[in-house]
Formats: structure tokens, C-alpha cells, sequence
């Protein structure tokens, strides 16, 4: 049995979160800056680096889906 945790709650590095929402580093922090996306230090201080899950990511790409309506 694995101890990997399912897909949905995998913690995800910047460069990770950067890919999987194909979007750019300052992109992902002012998203990240202005707490429209959901972010975890990993450390203690300003400089240790940024985590993100990704079902929470998903769950904001949902909740920011954009309707067209089509003629």
C-alpha cells in the first residue's frame, strides 16, 4: 500500500502550480498576493518557498470558468 496521498491532495511546488494552471511565475503571484488562489508556506520566513494543492487550484479554475454564450 502506497503512502503517497490521492492526486487531488498533492502539494504542489510554484513551478508545478505554474503548470498545471499554464500560466507564469508573476501570473501566479499576484494571484497568489492578492489570496485569489490558496497558498502554504513550506518554512518559516518570507523567502522559504510557496506550496499550493492541487484541488484547490482545480476548484478555483471552476469557480473562475468563463460562460460564452454561442449564437
Amino acid at each position: 500500500m502506497s503512502s503517497r496521498p490521492p492526486i487531488d491532495d498533492e502539494i504542489l511546488t510554484s513551478r508545478e502550480a505554474r503548470e498545471l494552471l499554464k500560466i507564469g511565475r508573476t501570473t501566479l503571484w499576484d494571484l497568489t498576493r492578492k489570496s485569489e488562489i490558496p497558498a502554504y508556506r513550506a518554512g518559516s520566513g518570507k523567502r522559504s518557498g510557496l506550496r499550493y494543492k492541487r484541488s484547490e487550484l482545480l476548484a478555483w479554475l471552476d469557480q473562475n470558468r468563463v460562460q460564452l454564450g454561442l449564437r
